[in-house]
């Protein structure tokens, strides 16, 4: 299949599964050097937020790097009108980005944004709040900030975390945090291969 086959493919998938608004796709413009997600894994966040509040899952999710407020404007399109999304972002900068975009976008009633380190905000966080927590940090970051992820997620709840294929100089943390997760039993996970690999874990 040539590559203009395959990007005929991925558009019209894209239409039809993982449409921006103008809003959004702007704001993934604007974050480019911020890692956002692209529309697939946006909406592949927007699902998994969808079913919380109907499962008694609590409708709140928490991440852990902000990706220029594109994830939240994604989780939010997902979340039930009464859920909401507390972002902690360490960076002032990619901080001041996330609160413009979903400022821009009318959502900012809906997402408490937080500035600093998260190894510093987790702790102060509410234990089984959450019905979802995105990790969205470097790699290497993952597997210390596992304990407080876990301890935030309500039973049921579940655990992203984007990029845990990567290689590189954080490949072997990335690794022993894959390890540490499969080697949980409170947790039942799996790995998606795509977008630089997106770990799925829920806890019993």
């Amino acid at each position: 299949m040539s590559d203009a086959n395959d990007a005929t493919i991925r558009d019209e998938l894209r239409r039809l599964f993982a449409a921006e608004d103008e809003v959004l796709a702007d704001a993934r413009r604007r974050a480019a050097d911020l890692d956002p997600p692209d529309p697939e894994e946006g909406s592949l966040l927007a699902w998994l937020a969808a079913g919380l509040g109907r499962t008694g899952v609590p409708p709140e999710a928490v991440e852990v790097g902000a990706a220029g407020g594109v994830t939240a404007l994604w989780l939010l399109a997902g979340l039930p009108a009464d859920g909401a999304v507390t972002s902690i972002e360490a960076a002032a900068d990619a901080h001041a980005r996330a609160s413009e975009a979903v400022e821009v976008a009318g959502r900012g009633d809906r997402v408490r944004a937080i500035l600093g380190a998260p190894a510093e905000v987790l702790p102060r966080l509410a234990d089984a709040r959450y019905g979802l927590c995105l990790l969205q940090v470097p790699p290497g970051q993952h597997l210390g900030l596992l304990p407080d992820a876990l301890r935030l997620l309500a039973p049921g709840g579940t655990l992203v975390a984007r990029g845990v294929l990567r290689r590189g100089e954080h490949g072997a943390a990335a690794a022993r945090f894959l390890a540490a997760v499969a080697g949980d039993e409170r947790l039942r996970a799996t790995v998606l291969q795509q977008h630089d690999g997106v770990l799925l874990a829920t806890l019993r």
